[in-house]
C-alpha cells in the first residue's frame, strides 16, 4: 500500500510540475521567438522589415475623415477667419511633430532617442507661411481628453518642445463658438 501512495504522490507532483512548468517553456519559446522575428524584421539600415508580419491586404479600411468633426468645424472656421484677415498662410491639419521640429543632437543614440519621442505625435494644425510652408504657429483643440493624466503629460512634453523651438502653440479649449483675433493678430505680427 506505501508503494501505491508513494507512486499517487510522484504522478500527481509530475502533472503538477508538467501542468505549470509546459506552459513556462512555451512562453519563453514564444518570446525568444519574438526577439528573433524582431531581429529579423530590422534590416541593416535599422529600417523596420514588413515582410513576415502577418498583416493581410484585408486588415485595413479608410477612415471616413482625417478630422473628427469638430475637427473640420474648428478648420473651416479658423481657415475663414484667417482668409478674411488678409493673411497669406497655409493651414494643414493633423500634421506629424516631427514635421515641424527635429532633433538637433549631433550623436546618432541621442538623435534617436529624441525623434522617437515625438514621431508619433501630432498637432491638430499648422498655420505656415503660403510661400515658403514655414510654420508660423501651431493649434491644439484640447477636448475632455486632455484631462487625461496621460494625456497631460503629453501635452507638457510638447508644449516645452515647442518653447524651446521658439514656435507658438495655441491650445482652445473645445467650444461652440470661436474668437480667432488672438491666432490672427499673432500671424500678422509674425508675418511682420
Amino acid at each position: 500500500m506505501p508503494d501505491l501512495v508513494y507512486l499517487l504522490i510522484l504522478a500527481t507532483i509530475a502533472i503538477i510540475v508538467i501542468g505549470i512548468g509546459y506552459p513556462i517553456v512555451k512562453y519563453i519559446e514564444y518570446l525568444q521567438g519574438e526577439r528573433k522575428s524582431n531581429r529579423n524584421n530590422t534590416g541593416d539600415d535599422g529600417e523596420e522589415s514588413y515582410a513576415g508580419t502577418g498583416v493581410g491586404a484585408g486588415d485595413y479600411k479608410p477612415r471616413a475623415s482625417i478630422m473628427t468633426p469638430t475637427e473640420i468645424k474648428y478648420y473651416e472656421d479658423l481657415c475663414d477667419a484667417l482668409d478674411r484677415a488678409g493673411l497669406e498662410v497655409s493651414v494643414w491639419p493633423q500634421v506629424n511633430v516631427s514635421a515641424i521640429i527635429e532633433a538637433k543632437s549631433e550623436n546618432s543614440k541621442e538623435k534617436a532617442r529624441a525623434f522617437n519621442r515625438i514621431c508619433r505625435k501630432s498637432v491638430d494644425y499648422v498655420i505656415a507661411n503660403k510661400e515658403t510652408q514655414e510654420t508660423l504657429v501651431c493649434i491644439e483643440l484640447d477636448d475632455y481628453t486632455h484631462n487625461w493624466n496621460s494625456r497631460m503629460e503629453r501635452d507638457d512634453f510638447i508644449n516645452t518642445a515647442f518653447d524651446d523651438v521658439g514656435i507658438p502653440l495655441f491650445r482652445i479649449k473645445v467650444e461652440r463658438h470661436y474668437d480667432f483675433y488672438e491666432i490672427v493678430s499673432t500671424v500678422k505680427h509674425i508675418l511682420k
